[in-house]
């Protein structure tokens, strides 16, 4: 019986927690977008390459600080809060060490690529802020682990805030680009000085160093270290060559339609949240039961994307030229060829999350390894040719391109090695009419597109695709909510403490 209490309350703490941390992810959501948005318009296409790209480089290198340590941190302190300073200490002392080879590797690189004295400011400040915020970010899954999230809440929100009005005032006040990178400095500082009192005040945390500790900590988190590394520096990495082949303008184009078709990313933090969960939970109870709840997982996750990723398609220019202007109109082929990478994205999350929970994690490290190789092949096949062949902004297009192929490599690996777990005849048959379903609305736009006001154009697009999904079956809306309906019961149900942690690749 107490045992029982115990879960239940477990439970009951989860669920209040994820509730407030969604509170606090909505409103710096909403700060951040307002302010990424403001930003294209303000400083151009060039100023904006400039900063996309120092962003791009900074967080391709300095994820080597990571060390993957944040999910060993979910899985052992969540049942052993004395064990963070066993390990923590050592690990921050070791990137604080990391990050001085870092910095000079990349002044190295700064020079040899002949980047201006201005970038060099530029990224080194987002520099000093990525490493700021590895450790802060480490702090902040201490607390998770611990459970109190009251406080880091409002930090977020404040650390946010600081970000925000900072930059606004540099671009208000126009002063000179590398100044972008002091708010990010000084938000990062903020959370870290404020989280490591938290952790101090709800973890006793002490600064010791303890090499046998660290090294177990850094064994344990190393198929995560790899897998984040490998992933994130694939996802970056095209930028970086962008800027070394094509030019700061056509970084600022293909950074602008990014931007936008990163909104589509927006809810994956849900997919660890609540169906990670899900999945642990049926899994324990029957193997049939998981794979049951893993395929109508799967058809939510793309009734949700499929429209977005098709819309966010099929009204490339308008979104373009609305939120930045006609300067970025040749941003607008990019972000079409964007846009259809998320639907494989969420499906590779999920596919990720169900490698992790059955134990193969150094599977989906070694595929994410595999797309690290393929995205500069595929940038180096597409690039030069894209340039040719589109003229502006068509490097972005080839970059574009080649972030696809890397997603279609990864997902078909990722899904593959799930199997069946994933797919059903059903599955199928609702992906099936889902593509058909997407043929057929492309082409009615198409036919529009030069008849009709786009606005107009894009409102009967959703109309007849609402009206196609619900009529071929593409989409059952009253299974869809009532699988939603008995996810939110099982949340309630009580349960053992899981060591699992989502991932997104």
């Amino acid at each position: 019986m107490n045992e029982q209490r115990s879960a239940q309350g477990d439970t009951r703490l989860a669920a209040l927690n994820a509730v407030k941390l969604f509170g606090s992810l909505m409103v710096t959501w909403g700060i951040a977008l307002g302010v990424r948005l403001m930003l294209p318009r303000y400083l151009g296409p060039q100023g904006f390459g400039a900063m996309n790209f120092a962003d791009a480089f900074v967080s391709t290198l300095f994820i080597l600080t990571s060390f993957g340590i944040d999910t060993y941190i979910r899985k052992e302190v969540s049942v052993r809060y004395s064990h963070a300073s066993e390990f923590f200490g050592g690990v921050t002392a070791l990137r604080l060490l990391t990050g001085l080879v870092l910095f000079g590797a990349t002044q190295a690189f700064l020079v040899l690529a002949h980047r201006p004295p201005e970038t060099w400011a530029l990224v080194h400040l987002f520099a000093v802020s990525a490493l700021l915020a590895t450790i802060s970010q480490s702090l902040a899954s201490l607390l998770h682990a611990r459970g109190t999230v009251n406080e880091l809440s409002v930090l977020n929100i404040a650390a946010k805030v600081v970000w925000g009005v900072g930059t606004v005032l540099v671009v208000v006040l126009h002063q000179p680009l590398w100044m972008l990178g002091l708010p990010w400095v000084a938000s990062e500082g903020l959370k870290l000085v404020v989280s490591a009192r938290l952790a101090r005040k709800h973890l006793a945390l002490r600064w010791v160093i303890d090499v046998k500790n660290t090294r177990l900590a850094l064994v344990g988190s190393l198929p995560m270290f790899v897998n984040l590394a490998a992933h994130t520096i694939y996802n970056k990495l095209d930028v970086s060559i962008l800027a070394l082949v094509a030019g700061e303008e056509e970084v600022g184009w293909y950074g602008a339609a990014s931007l936008i078709a990163g909104l589509a990313l927006m809810v994956t933090p849900m997919i660890g949240w609540v169906l990670m969960p899900l999945f642990a939970r049926a899994r324990a109870r029957s193997d049939e039961e998981y794979s049951l709840v893993m395929r109508r997982s799967l058809e939510l996750v793309l009734a949700i994307a499929f429209p977005t990723s098709l819309f966010m398609a099929l009204g490339a220019k308008e979104w373009v030229v609305l939120l930045y202007g006609a300067a970025y109109a040749p941003a607008a082929t990019s972000l079409k060829v964007l846009s259809s990478i998320f639907v494989l994205t969420y499906v590779a999350i999920l596919s990720a999350n169900a490698l992790i929970l059955t134990g193969r994690a150094w599977a989906q490290a070694f595929i994410s390894i595999g797309g690290l190789i393929a995205n500069p092949l595929f940038n180096w096949l597409f690039i030069g040719p894209s340039m040719r062949w589109f003229g502006v902004g068509g490097a972005g297009i080839g970059a574009a391109i080649s972030q696809l192929g890397t997603e279609v490599v990864v997902t078909i690996a990722m899904t593959a090695l799930v199997g069946r777990r994933a797919f059903d005849r059903r599955s199928l048959s609702v992906i099936g009419r889902t593509l058909v379903v997407c043929a057929v609305v492309s082409a009615l736009d198409y036919w529009l597109l030069e008849r009709v006001h786009p606005a107009l154009r894009l409102s009967v697009d959703a109309a007849v695709y609402v009206l196609l999904v619900v009529g071929t079956g593409a989409v059952k809306i009253r299974e869809l909510l009532a699988f939603v309906r008995t996810a939110r019961a099982t949340q309630t149900e009580p349960d053992a403490p899981l060591n699992v942690s989502p991932v997104v690749p």
